[in-house]
């Protein structure tokens, strides 16, 4: 059997079209997949989740927050650096606010926060 570099490109990527969304994203941001440890389940709307702000980018519009697992999609807790879509009022959160968040998936599969509010 000849095995060619489009054979192994086509391995390859037939096997990144069977990521989860989470392993997809993590993979995305540069880690390897993480079998067993996300069980990323499809969600067609916005999510939910509760976390804690580490630190506020304005001008790359993006927060590192320690989040709550979230059962939505099947993610465990953990602490990452998350998009932040445009309209969403930055100036309201500060480090070691805790928050609740919405997350949704935008057309490259990436999950972003879409609204983020400080618990009272």
């Amino acid at each position: 059997m000849k095995i060619t570099a489009l054979t192994v490109a086509a391995v390859i990527g037939l096997s990144f079209a069977f990521l989860s969304p989470a392993e997809a994203q993590h993979a995305h941001e540069g880690g390897k997949p993480m079998h067993g440890e996300m069980h990323g389940k499809l969600a067609a709307d916005a999510i939910e989740g509760k976390g804690v702000i580490n630190s506020v980018d304005s001008g790359n519009r993006s927060v590192n927050l320690s989040h709550e697992p979230i059962a939505a999609i099947g993610w465990p807790s953990m602490t990452m650096d998350m998009e932040v879509a445009e309209g969403v009022t930055l100036s309201e959160v500060q480090n070691g606010d805790a928050v609740t968040f919405t997350l949704e998936r935008g057309p490259d599969g990436i999950y972003m926060i879409t609204g983020i509010t400080p618990e009272p």
